[in-house]
């Protein structure tokens, strides 16, 4: 009897540690299961992310690059009309009021609400220090009035879209004498 005890005891004794090995390897493998979840979800929280980034950023890309695309390959960008614009309505005496006068200035007037709504606008050169990434000098002048560098006269307006230029100014840069 003592033998069966013996035998029953080693069985029992066999079984638990099975059994304990098993739930040993079942353990690892749920802690395994449960780190690659949690990388996939992490992985695909990121790929979420760099979806949206893009997604954001080509959509401020191909904006951009409708303003500062060629039309037609003569002109430099969407931003011409304004330049041609500007030198029409120059023309245009103040008392002067026709059909075609008012149809140019209707027209300049919703290109510039097409430009403000997506966030085109013009910046002052004027009396500001000269910046090679905002400015193109065409022109120096001697000035004694005024720090040398400093913009005296615009000859096209700049525009930016945000932080971007879309297009210099080209302007006239004051010097010191010689």
């Amino acid at each position: 009897m003592q033998e069966e005890e013996t035998n029953d005891s080693g069985i029992l004794e066999s079984a638990t540690a099975d059994f304990q090995y098993q739930k040993d390897e079942r353990d690892t493998r749920i802690a395994q299961l449960q780190a690659e979840l949690d990388q996939t979800k992490t992985s695909s929280c990121g790929v979420q992310r760099r979806m949206d980034n893009m997604r954001r950023r080509h959509q401020g890309e191909s904006i951009y690059a409708y303003f500062s695309k060629p039309i037609n390959g003569s002109s430099p960008n969407c931003l011409q009309p304004l330049t041609i614009w500007n030198v029409t309505l120059s023309f245009i005496k103040p008392d002067e009021h026709t059909p075609l006068t008012e149809g140019i200035e209707l027209v300049y007037k919703n290109f510039q609400k097409i430009l403000q709504k997506n966030n085109v606008k013009p910046f002052e050169a004027i009396g500001k220090q000269f910046d090679v990434h905002l400015h193109d000098a065409l022109m120096e002048e001697v000035r004694d009035d005024v720090e040398p560098g400093t913009i005296t006269n615009e000859i096209q307006k700049g525009y930016m879209m945000g932080d971007d230029v879309l297009r210099h100014a080209k302007v006239i840069v004051a010097k010191k004498a010689e």
